[in-house]
């Protein structure tokens, strides 16, 4: 994978509770950290995000007047069918070229969930692969 200084990988909610174990554990859900922490090292800027912000968190885009630039993000993370997804479609929505590595992700699946999410990422432009 080629990124350059203007791609950010979003990493999406590898936490303690949505892995095994957690409250709200994703299946295999720890089994995407060897494949995240391969792809990290191929990019300039890394961004992790945890399921829960207060009002006014450094994490929201408003908080950064004129941001840096960047124009491509890919995403991996939990959950491909809730978390990753909306991010995904999100950051599609803003403008940006997105992509998600599918095999640094893994989905809930709750009754065909997941084929529903990645079907809506590839509808919005969203570019899906395994690597």
């Amino acid at each position: 994978m080629t990124t350059d200084d203007r791609e950010v990988l979003l990493i999406i909610d590898v936490q303690n509770d949505f892995c095994p174990g957690g409250a709200l554990a994703v299946p295999e859900g720890d089994a995407i950290v060897p494949a995240i922490n391969r792809l990290a090292h191929s990019f300039a800027h890394v961004i992790l995000t945890q399921d829960w912000h207060p009002p006014g968190h450094t994490s929201f885009a408003s908080s950064h007047p004129g941001k840096r630039g960047f124009r491509r993000i890919t995403l991996c993370g939990l959950a491909t069918d809730f978390c990753v997804a909306f991010s995904a479609i999100d950051g599609r929505g803003a403008g940006f070229e997105v992509a998600v590595v599918t095999s640094a992700c893994r989905g809930i699946d709750n009754n065909g969930s997941l084929d529903r999410a990645l079907r809506s990422m590839v509808d919005a432009g969203v570019r899906v692969h395994a690597e």
